[in-house]
């Protein structure tokens, strides 16, 4: 699978003729789309002792300097990968040059897009941003190219690229076994890369807050108290995390899900694999012990089946260009409600296995306040229902093949009619 192909988004952005910062969290694939995408004089990266590594080899900072600004003059296209570690200063000179040639930069770091767009930044207004994240879930499907149950297990989990090349279409729980065993120095090593690009350690503070919301908790009140109690906040009030909370949302290390109808949101870790990792670790110590495929599996059957959920509602809210909802109540639970503009469009029900009367009826039982279409996804069935679309992965696809179908057919008449450039 080559998710060079999926992101049609991202090589349209990197053929336009203006400056760009680009940014994102680690493990997405900025760099790669960038030396695979992007048609560069030169590429440029800044390490972390401010050496300067160049296609070409390695540089002292004054010649960097020199060979940017003597290519930007001569119209070049220029790429700086990790650019927040240079000084505000080399910056400033550099962008001196705007709008001669094209430059790039690339970073990671949560502080990049304030770097830039702060109102006292030198470089304010000389870059249009673009985020690189996870891969939409339609392209990963696509890419997959498949209509069967196999393609929809594993498309949540290959929406982070560092995944792609490791998976073989193997069995998927086999598949997630290994990651989270063989690869739980690479998912930890990622948070604390992060953390220290802010020139922080991974305090117990963000570390618990990631433990705890991977390990199933997600109302704020239960992890304040729980910090609380750790003596990791000075007092049980929830302003304490909403400022951490908030970092983590922006570094892509956690996902906020509004609840439907009351106030409230609903936290997630945004990665399947960590969310996964951090589940397994809660209960079985896996951070500090080998675990058997066998003792783990009943679990790790119920947390795949939960992230294909998930990936089904951001499915569906991509589709229908909607907002994902959840609905928790103390007798109902909504797998995923898709709001356009406040109004229910979707109400969806995901159950991964061959569904049943009973299956249906429950839930026309737990939607039935809600309006919007019902739809039931679920591996396979043969059973109809007057209120209920039953979707198995196949209708699925069709359904995803329509939308790309008519989304390709309404940029064409867009373009031939002069709407689109």
């Amino acid at each position: 699978m080559d998710y060079i192909i999926a992101r049609s988004k991202e090589r349209e952005m990197l053929e336009k003729p203006y400056w760009i910062l680009l940014y994102g969290r680690r493990k997405v694939g900025k760099t790669f789309l960038l030396r695979n995408l992007c048609k560069f004089e030169n590429y440029y990266t800044v390490k972390k002792d401010l050496g300067i590594i160049s296609n070409k080899g390695t540089m002292p900072m004054e010649r960097f300097v020199q060979e940017v600004k003597s290519l930007l003059e001569q119209n070049k296209t220029v790429v700086i990968d990790e650019f927040q570690r240079l000084d505000e200063g080399l910056l400033e000179e550099i962008s001196l040059l705007h709008p001669k040639g094209k430059l790039i930069l690339s970073g990671s770091s949560l502080r990049v897009v304030k770097k830039v767009f702060d109102p006292k930044s030198p470089l304010l207004g000389f870059f249009t941003p673009f985020k690189i994240g996870f891969i939409k879930p339609s392209n990963v499907l696509l890419e997959l190219n498949g209509d069967g149950e196999e393609a929809i297990q594993a498309a949540p989990f290959l929406r982070e690229p560092w995944t792609i090349s490791l998976y073989n279409k193997e069995d998927i729980l086999r598949f997630i076994y290994e990651l989270v065993t063989k690869s739980k120095y690479t998912i930890t090593a990622l948070i604390g890369e992060i953390f220290t690009e802010e020139e922080r350690e991974l305090t117990k503070r963000y570390e618990s807050i990631l433990a705890l919301i991977g390990s199933g908790i997600w109302n704020t009140k239960e992890i304040t108290s729980i910090l609380y109690s750790r003596k990791l906040i000075p007092d049980p009030s929830p302003t304490h995390l909403i400022q951490y909370l908030k970092n983590l949302e922006e570094m892509e290390l956690v996902e906020s899900i509004k609840l439907h109808g009351p106030r409230g949101r609903y936290y997630r870790l945004a990665s399947p694999i960590m969310n996964i990792f951090y589940y397994l670790d809660s209960r079985y110590d896996i951070n500090n012990r080998d675990i058997s495929f066998e003792e783990v599996k009943p679990t790790l059957e119920k947390l795949v089946n939960i992230e294909i959920q998930n990936f089904i509602g951001d499915l569906f809210a991509e589709l229908y260009n909607g907002r994902k909802e959840y609905f928790v109540s103390a007798d109902k639970e909504i797998d995923f409600i898709i709001t356009k503009r406040n109004k229910v469009e979707i109400v969806g029900e995901v159950k991964w296995k061959k569904i049943t009367v009973r299956d249906v009826e429950r839930f026309k039982g737990v939607s039935e306040m809600f309006h919007g279409k019902k739809v039931l996804i679920c591996k396979g069935s043969e059973l109809k229902s007057e209120d209920v679309e039953i979707l198995t992965p196949r209708e699925l696809f069709l359904i995803l093949n329509r939308f790309q179908n008519k989304s390709g057919a309404d940029k064409q008449n867009a373009q031939s009619s002069g709407m689109v450039d």
